[in-house]
């Protein structure tokens, strides 16, 4: 076989492919039940599968405490070191086969019964990236199970005091 009729089969296969073109637009066409059902199936298995990928990874999660010196006042390239920290601490736990819902970091800032503190939560794997100091005048405190779960306040619309109404006669 030369290079002269490896080049004519190409160029005929060619002409041939809008025939072929037509035959599976008619075959999708009568058989768009199956195909339907095989790329719901595809993607049931696959959020599935990454609803339980996420789910290891969410319970799993390490938090640190970053609290605040009286004379606190960072500059502008500490703030961005420390938001670097953060996406580096992502990026380190970050695998092509987990999620990013299991791999997000969460920064809160918390005052649960005393001064206002930066919460910075990640997945367990991050923990030595998450351990570094972040900024220069903060005390880098591990946050512990009773912490974790602050009470939830109690919203009350007015006052209700049996006690003091008068009775009804």
């Amino acid at each position: 076989m030369t290079t002269n009729d490896v080049i004519d089969e190409i160029i005929s296969g060619v002409g041939n492919l809008p025939e072929v073109a037509q035959q599976a637009q008619s075959w999708a066409m009568n058989n768009l039940w199956w195909v339907a059902s095989c790329a719901l199936l595809i993607a049931i298995v696959v959020s599935s599968a990454q609803r339980l990928m996420s789910r290891s990874t969410l319970g799993n999660r390490t938090a640190f405490e970053v609290l605040p010196t009286n004379g606190f006042d960072p500059a502008l390239e500490d703030v961005l070191r420390f938001a670097k920290q953060i996406a580096r601490a992502q990026r380190s736990t970050s695998r092509w086969a987990l999620p990013a819902r299991g791999t997000a970091m969460r920064v809160r800032l918390m005052s649960v019964g005393g001064p206002l503190t930066l919460r910075v939560e990640g997945p367990t794997r991050a923990t030595t990236v998450l351990r570094h100091q972040g900024y220069a005048q903060c005390e880098l405190r591990a946050v512990t199970g009773q912490e974790s779960k602050p009470e939830r306040p109690k919203i009350r619309l007015g006052i209700h005091n049996d006690a003091a109404a008068p009775a009804a006669a």
